[in-house]
């Protein structure tokens, strides 16, 4: 037998040996047990002792309750409230920086922008969710973001290797693909015909991500003046948080975005 705390119980502490002496009853109380074949399990006794005509204490009778699938039971409801907690402040932290960091010109247009890159959480949750939390598959990912951008008058070209991102990454990658999609939408090549995206990664040798923005096709771009909610959040969670890279280079067709993250 052994206490609650893992510790060794001897037999004379375990709770018939109290009853025995004292003889005073025992109600539920959790007692975790080793079977001869080295299982263990956890119980709720009961204890009442026996006396005789005279009052004195002859023995005991104990009844057993097998809690063990119970108690496990309550323990993976405590761990997975523990972690759904954990992943709604995560969810709210990032809801209330894409508030926070977002600029327009009109309330209409602040919605709008508000509005897009919630969408972009709320559709690679729901790769988490298919894959019980484990990630999302980056191309999954990939076709999902960029699929209202592909059309019969613009090519989107999607390259690379099967790899499941973890979710923290998986987020960061669909909200710089919303913010390099929208962006290519308004000035870039998805918002001429003929306008193309390719999206391509690979794995590197040291275990990192490299993943490709490039676009062409589209009209003549120049270098933004200021830095926007999609560069921040490249900036601020690929490099200082992941430790990852990010390059943007806006040449003369279009954008071209460089981005290396390390892999779980």
């Amino acid at each position: 037998m052994f206490r609650p705390d893992g510790s060794l119980l001897p037999h004379h502490q375990c709770p018939m040996a109290d009853v025995l002496r004292t003889g005073v009853s025992v109600r539920e109380q959790e007692v975790h047990i080793e079977r001869p074949d080295g299982v263990r399990g956890i119980a709720l006794v009961d204890i009442e002792a026996i006396k005789d005509v005279d009052g004195n204490i002859i023995g005991a009778l104990n009844c057993f309750q097998d809690i063990t699938e119970r108690k496990r039971s309550e323990a993976q409801t405590i761990n997975l409230a523990r972690e759904a907690e954990h992943r709604t402040k995560n969810i709210l932290s990032t809801v209330l920086a894409t508030v926070r960091l977002s600029r327009a010109d009109t309330s209409g247009d602040l919605k709008q922008l508000i509005e897009g890159r919630i969408n972009a959480l709320a559709k690679v949750h729901g790769l988490f969710v298919e894959s019980r939390w484990a990630g999302a598959e980056l191309h999954h990912l990939v076709t999902q973001e960029l699929s209202p951008y592909s059309g019969e008058r613009k090519s989107v070209r999607i390259d690379g290797p099967a790899v499941m991102l973890v979710p923290c990454t998986a987020q960061t990658i669909a909200i710089s693909l919303h913010e390099l999609a929208t962006n290519a939408a308004k000035y870039g090549s998805l918002s001429a015909a003929g306008g193309r995206v390719e999206i391509a990664w690979s794995r590197t040798a040291d275990r990192r991500l490299s993943l490709r923005w490039n676009e062409a096709g589209g009209p003549t771009v120049t270098p933004p003046t200021r830095r926007g909610f999609g560069t921040s959040v490249m900036e601020n969670i690929i490099v200082g948080q992941l430790g990852g890279e990010v390059h943007f280079d806006w040449h003369h067709e279009g954008l071209t975005c460089d981005i290396v993250l390390p892999l779980a």
